[in-house]
């Protein structure tokens, strides 16, 4: 969808209609009321005026628009100034000439010109689509012109034509003209149809072409027949099909003048077989007169070019199959090699780390190795990015990762976790401590970051798998690696308290003792008053913002658990574990869709509307509980929700090796009304193909992959890759971790249909999001999207009230 009309677009949009209708109905009027010459003279005048109007219409969209969209307006705008060209023409032989006019005459070239200009103008002005779509589609629109043409010429225009003595370009002219007309409005339609872009203006100008084919089409059996005379009733199809394209054009505003975007396609629909109905009637048509009468010269003709055009259409089609094969292929290579490596760095992330310490422990099962994990964590880092910026934070990392890289060995596995953490897998034996102090040494020697030198170091903390460790029989394999990486972690962690820069392995006295990174609670504390904490509905969602990028509008919010316990915020990271392990996420689900579909509920009765939509996180286990859709489904409709109104969020993991039973249970959410979403896309280990078979209908593209898309191109492409294929499978994107106003603008312009981030909207609570909420503003000001200033007059005049949105 394209950006809004501000309210002085509407406006002006509203009295150029008004204006257009008022013109025809004038001059309807005029031509009833009056008689003989001076009628006849009015009409022909009247509706020459009101085609150049329309080319004005269209002119003022050109100036308004750029790039293809601007030729089409051109083309258009020339169109009706042909058609009153031939008007003029046709004028002159009856008024200034006092003769019939002739048929074919000078001014069916002019008539003529327009049908050939504007099908030009349609195909520009079609929002452009990737692959062969559009090519595809104007091969559509002239089979059905074509297939009807031929259909009206057995059925009367022959004839017509032979009983008043018409000849063969009499002939070729009278099905020209709504063959013409019936390619521009099968345009429309598909445009219509197929795409979101600007329905309002489509459906102006396709009522302008349809009221065109209306009288073109009564015209030309008129004049075969030798019954038209100027002033009769079907000169209100032009003179309506003029003030509609006019006032369609007059509908383009300024906003129109940002680069094209990229359309978000609708999935398959049923106007995608509309071509088949006319081809199918036509061939039967010609079957049953060659198997009575016979067929002429101009049945031949249609004929073969109604079978060169499908053949066309066909190759196309095999041609974009394979080629998006092919793509589907390239990008799916892509994606794996980005989803399991570092873009900064090149080295393994956190998802190939754990997978490859997967198979490291498996393999140790069945064999006396020992497997080791080193986890390390610069010191000092958080001090070099705030002072030298994070272009110079980038680069120190980039250089860290060299260092730590040529340290070890070619058999050992080097990622980068995020932000300033690393691990190492050790399998070939020998003493990790060893290996740590060996890359402490390798940090000793500064670093030169853009001129200046910079020392830095690190805490490292290390853990081995051996053969008597307690749970290594009870876990699988991802919990096994997950929990020798997190042994590792908690390690570094008393590095970190003790003194930083120096190496630790793994106790069992450290566990004991609580120690958690990143936290300063106890776990045995807070296992109980979680617990407690969830049935007494202390939990509580706060809510972020989906935005979306075109027009700056929330269109969903997302309910984020959160718990304070003695009066301190205890992050997610810390109780979502916690809840898992106790075997308590299916009860913090149930509170969390419950509070969040009384708040839906809530906004939608102030709201006098249910388009808003909110999302709720689940554990991907619960997926394969076959009691999950009832209780959801009792939510929804103990709240009033409408259908789509909630979405389920699900990891990208949950996809893969899923049992049947969470196939079903998917699509029965969906039944339900329920939305799914795949969040963290891309960072999983699901294939396209996976994908495709899953029943959910949103992915959420994972902030890694948006991190460097306003300054880096290959990110640029792949997330260009990524788009292109979630449209391909049908679903809607979501795009998370949206900081900067240069990622918005990318995300904008490559037609990802929602954004969510700090930049657009932090997490608040109800209390304090609700009046943006009930606003239905725009909440992000113009200019961050890359729109002009007056697109959203709200933002100028003070009506939103966003401090952190201040130019």
């Amino acid at each position: 969808m394209t950006a809004p009309p501000s309210p002085g677009a509407r406006r002006s949009g509203a009295a150029s209609m008004l204006g257009a209708t008022i013109a025809v109905l004038v001059l309807g009027g005029l031509v009833t009321a009056l008689e003989g010459d001076l009628r006849r003279f009015v009409a022909n005048v009247g509706v020459m005026l009101l085609a150049a109007g329309g080319g004005l219409g269209c002119w003022r969209a050109a100036v308004r628009t750029v790039g293809r969209t601007r030729l089409g307006w051109v083309a258009m705008a020339f169109a009706c100034w042909a058609w009153a060209a031939g008007q003029a023409a046709w004028t002159v032989y009856e008024d200034l000439l006092g003769i019939i006019s002739p048929y074919p005459s000078l001014a069916d070239a002019g008539y003529f010109g327009f049908a050939v200009l504007a099908i030009v103008g349609l195909v520009f002005i079609t929002p452009p689509e990737s692959g062969l779509a559009t090519p595809r589609r104007v091969l559509d629109a002239l089979i059905v012109g074509i297939a009807i043409g031929l259909l009206a010429w057995m059925t009367a225009l022959e004839s017509i034509i032979e009983n008043t003595g018409g000849t063969f370009l009499r002939a070729a002219f009278s099905i020209t003209y709504p063959v013409a007309d019936i390619a521009m409005l099968t345009i429309s339609m598909l445009t219509i149809a197929q795409t979101r872009t600007a329905p309002l203006r489509w459906l102006v100008l396709g009522a302008g072409v349809l009221a065109m084919a209306v009288s073109d089409t009564a015209f030309a059996y008129m004049v075969a027949e030798g019954s038209y005379v100027t002033g009769s009733v079907i000169e209100w199809g032009w003179r309506s099909a003029f003030g509609f394209i006019g006032a369609a054009g007059m509908l383009v505003t300024r906003a129109d003048l940002v680069a094209d975007v990229a359309p978000k396609q609708r999935s398959a629909t049923p106007v995608s077989v509309l071509p088949y109905i006319p081809l199918t009637a036509a061939v039967i048509g010609a079957a049953a007169k060659t198997a009575t009468v016979g067929v002429g010269i101009v049945d031949v003709v249609m004929l073969l070019l109604l079978v060169l055009l499908v053949l066309l259409r066909q190759y196309l089609t095999v041609r974009e199959n394979l080629q998006l094969t092919r793509t589907v292929q390239q990008r799916e290579v892509q994606l794996h090699r980005l989803a399991f490596h570092d873009a900064l760095t090149g080295l393994a992330n956190r998802a190939l780390f754990l997978d490859r310490l997967g198979h490291a422990l498996e393999l140790a099962s069945r064999t006396p190795q020992q497997v080791s994990v080193a986890f390390i964590d610069l010191d000092g880092f958080k001090a070099v990015n705030d002072t030298l910026g994070h272009a110079s934070g980038d680069t120190l990392l980039a250089l860290v990762a060299d260092r730590l890289r040529d340290a070890l060995r070619a058999s050992d596995t080097l990622a980068r976790l995020g932000g300033d953490e690393f691990a190492v897998l050790l399998e070939q034996g020998g003493d990790p401590s060893t290996v740590a102090h060996r890359l402490l040494e390798a940090l000793e020697e500064p670093f030169h970051v853009e001129g200046r030198t910079v020392t830095i170091s690190a805490s490292i903390g290390v853990a081995t798998q051996e053969p008597d460790i307690a749970d290594a029989p009870v876990l699988a394999g991802p919990a096994k690696a997950a929990a020798l990486l997190h042994r590792a972690d908690v390690a570094m962690y008393a590095v970190k308290t003790s003194g930083k820069g120096d190496v630790g392995a793994h106790s069992a006295a450290a566990e004991s003792n609580g120690l958690r990174p990143h936290g300063r609670h106890h776990r045995p504390v807070l296992d109980g008053a979680f617990a407690a904490a969830l049935d007494r509905g202390e939990v509580y969602p706060i809510y972020q913002p989906v935005v979306e990028p075109t027009t700056g509008r929330i269109a969903a919010l997302e309910a984020l658990a959160r718990w304070t316990h003695d009066g301190e915020s205890v992050p997610p990271s810390t109780f979502i574990p916690i809840c898992e392990a106790a075997g308590l996420s299916q009860q913090l689900t149930a509170l969390m869709v419950e509070k969040a579909c009384a708040q839906l509920a809530a906004w939608n009765r102030r709201l006098g509307h249910q388009r808003l939509r909110i999302a709720v996180n689940i554990n991907p286990q619960e997926l394969s509980d076959t009691g999950l859709p009832d209780r959801i489904a009792s939510a929804i409709a103990r709240y009033g929700l409408a259908s789509g109104q909630l979405a389920l969020e699900m990891t990208e993991n949950s996809v893969g090796n899923r049992p049947d039973t969470t196939i079903d249970v998917m699509t029965r959410l969906r039944v339900c009304g329920v939305r799914l979403a795949l969040d963290d896309f891309g960072t999983g280990y699901s294939t396209l193909a996976r994908l495709a078979r899953t029943p959910v209908d949103t992915v959420k593209i994972d902030q890694f992959f948006v991190a460097h898309i306003d300054h880096d191109e290959r990110q640029r492409r792949f997330l260009r890759g990524m788009l292109d294929l979630t449209r391909h499978l049908g679903l809607r994107t979501v795009a998370e971790g949206v900081e900067r106003p240069g990622q918005l603008r990318e995300l904008r312009r490559q037609g990802c249909d929602l954004v969510q981030g700090n930049l657009v909207g932090k997490p608040q609570p109800a209390s304090k999001i609700t009046p943006l909420v009930l606003a239905e503003n725009p909440v992000v000001q113009a200019h961050i999207l890359g729109l002009p200033d007056t697109t959203f007059p709200a933002l100028r005049t003070g009506q939103l009230t966003r401090p952190g949105f201040a130019p």
